[in-house]
């Protein structure tokens, strides 16, 4: 396959060329109601197909390393003109380098960024051709596509016309029959930043801040900006108290997807036996409960309390995940606004698009209401008790897992 590839690109012939099913797979249908992984794979092979049409060969199978006593050799570096984007071919041939693929692929972007210190993660696109496609890399590449936003496209060899041809993979196979897009309450923690203005408070102006609420809001647009710079995803309601009840007029309840909590929903599936490293990983989560209040919540909410300081005294409480900072949102209090980023950001203006088709409507921007709404249909609020004692963290191969 190296040296095929390596013959077809030194005679300028195209990655679109050499894809016998590249016209058919633009005029695919997927559905989307509840699809949105395979939506978010059918975009990323489309973006990266737009680079398909002209490609000059820079590098084959050569190491780029700016240090001599590295090595780093991707099988095929191309420069795609229309696009003025990097191509990276990866190839995948054999069993052994499976583990191996997301790593150098990871790898060889960051090293070209040392060349080309401004390069874009949306100015890489990275082609995977395998003959086969093992659970590990498949999650690889849906984990890339979906919480990362790279671009990647799957090729595999096949015999086409009696030649060697490549073929794009059905989303659907790397989607792994998981359509649904859905998230666990769990998997979402959180707290409120609760904006005190004790001195109004003392002179019985309870509402003060709504003078302020301009630098509210830009203070949530700073956390949005802020997650989606860190690559996180989460969302942030402003909202206030309607009965004058407490010192904290206003509050801003900010949530942030915690990535360990996503380990134990593999334990629902009978037929998951996990290794010793996801064991390990599994005993932090027992130990220490992480619910994704890290320093990336606490770099997200700091962006936005640069605004809020010069005016009132915001301050974290009520570390929680999102089934317990709900209710307090929307129950007796006045929800203003919602900004949202990652995935949420993402999902929210798909949303607010179809309002704007179906009803002759004006939806701001930053609607609460419509944001709850949205929430409420892809996060699954059913708690997941882990029966920790039931874990033999010394012998992997017990499935008890659950009360």
């Amino acid at each position: 396959m190296q040296t095929w590839l390596h013959e077809k690109f030194k005679s300028e012939i195209s990655l679109s060329e050499l894809i016998f099913n590249y016209d058919e797979f633009k005029d695919l249908e997927f559905p989307k109601p509840g699809s949105l992984v395979l939506e978010k794979i059918r975009e990323s092979y489309l973006f990266c197909m737009a680079s398909f049409q002209i490609n000059e060969l820079l590098f084959a199978n050569q190491n780029i390393s700016l240090n001599p006593k590295d090595v780093l050799r991707p099988d095929f570096v191309l420069y795609a003109a229309e696009t003025q984007s990097l191509i990276i071919v990866e190839l995948k041939n054999l069993k052994g380098p499976t583990r191996e693929v997301g790593t150098e692929v990871g790898a060889y972007a960051a090293e070209i960024k040392s060349y080309l210190p401004f390069l874009a993660d949306g100015e890489v696109i990275n082609v995977i051709i395998s003959t086969e496609w093992p659970v590990l890399l498949r999650h690889y590449i849906v984990n890339e596509i979906m919480w990362l936003n790279r671009n990647m496209i799957c090729l595999e060899p096949v015999e086409h016309e009696h030649e060697i041809a490549l073929r794009i993979v059905d989303p659907a196979v790397i989607a792994d029959g998981d359509l649904r897009f859905s998230i666990s309450g769990q998997q979402l923690g959180g707290y409120h930043l609760c904006l005190y203005d004790y001195e109004a408070i003392s002179k019985g102006d309870y509402f003060r801040m709504e003078s302020h609420e301009n630098q509210i809001r830009t203070a949530l647009n700073a956390m949005s900006a802020k997650g989606n710079s860190l690559r996180t995803h989460g969302f942030a309601f402003l909202w206030r108290n309607i009965y004058e009840v407490g010192l904290a007029p206003y509050t801003i309840t900010l949530v942030n997807y915690s990535s360990f909590q996503a380990l134990p929903y593999s334990l629902i599936d009978p037929a998951y036996v996990p290794n010793d490293t996801a064991m390990r990983f599994l005993q932090v989560i027992r130990d220490h409960a992480p619910e994704g209040h890290g320093q990336m919540l606490n770099k997200i909410s700091e962006a936005g309390e640069r605004f809020l300081k010069t005016f009132c005294e915001p301050r974290p409480e009520y570390f929680t995940d999102w089934a317990n900072l709900k209710p307090q949102i929307f129950e007796e209090t006045d929800a203003l606004a919602f900004v949202s980023w990652g995935i949420f950001e993402e999902l929210f203006f798909e949303r607010l698009v179809k309002e704007y088709e179906l009803i002759d409507s004006d939806y701001r921007h930053d609607n609460p209401l419509l944001a709850i709404a949205m929430l409420n249909e892809i996060i699954d609020e059913t708690k997941l008790d882990v029966d920790w004692g039931a874990l033999d963290f010394d012998d992997t191969d017990d499935e008890s897992f659950f009360e």
